[in-house]
């Protein structure tokens, strides 16, 4: 399951915290699709997706008469949580950070 926080929303702009976009940064050979989030059915009421991997978030531009954003980030992520391509990536970032050393 791909978690994720509302850091900021007002009328028409949201943002959310997504560790898993921040941890893509070190995944060789992801998809060129889902980098750019292209596989995303985005309704006529979203105006732009921006992804920051540096900073592990997404930012959501919307009219707000025009579509639930609430709606859509739900229905959105458990599309991508349910993706058999995300999955995978997703195992195989849960192995490589479980291999990985403590640094306190």
């Amino acid at each position: 399951m791909i978690t994720y926080d509302i850091v900021h929303h007002i009328a028409g702009r949201i943002r959310l915290k997504v560790p898993f976009i921040r941890k893509l940064i070190g995944v060789r050979n992801v998809p060129e699709h889902i980098k750019n989030l292209s596989f995303i059915s985005i309704p006529s009421g979203i105006k732009d997706i921006r992804a920051n991997p540096f900073a592990g978030s997404l930012v959501i531009i919307y009219e707000p008469k025009e579509v639930d954003v609430m709606e859509f980030i739900k229905v959105t992520f458990d599309s991508i949580s349910s993706n058999a391509e995300i999955q995978k990536i997703v195992r195989e970032l849960n192995q490589n950070y479980s291999r990985a050393p403590y640094f306190f």
